[in-house]
């Protein structure tokens, strides 16, 4: 099963590690600015053709923008929460770090929950810079 709402904030983050803005990517990619905001907003769903096309844009896999996004099972609600608090997180080093590749933030991010695990303490403390 595909969780378009997901994948829309997936796509949003990503768009926004690469310092694309909806036109930029929409251009980049030879589709609508309206087309992108309805993806990220859960709307609608892209083609195969459109997800390589982002992968592509974004510099990243197909497999790494779908990452999460398909199940068989619904995605309980404190899974969601828990893929919001990320994304916010996530963000904030962007700009808190703005030199750092998306690569570079998802394994700092990667690494300050191997620390939250080890150490039990909120995931936003073991990110601080």
């Amino acid at each position: 099963m595909f969780d378009q709402y997901a994948f829309g904030e997936q796509l949003k983050l990503l768009r926004e590690l690469s310092n694309h803005s909806m036109l930029s990517l929409a251009k980049e990619i030879g589709t609508s600015a309206s087309r992108i905001k309805s993806w990220e907003v859960g709307e609608s769903i892209p083609s195969a053709k459109w997800i390589v096309r982002l992968s592509q844009a974004l510099k990243i896999s197909a497999d790494d923008l779908l990452l999460n996004i398909m199940s068989d099972v619904p995605m309980p609600q404190n899974d969601i929460e828990y893929s919001r608090r990320k994304n916010v997180l996530l963000r904030d080093l962007s700009s808190i770090l703005p030199e750092l590749t998306k690569q570079d933030l998802l394994e700092l991010y990667t690494l300050a929950e191997i620390k939250v695990s080890v150490k039990k303490e909120p995931l936003e403390e073991a990110v601080r810079v």
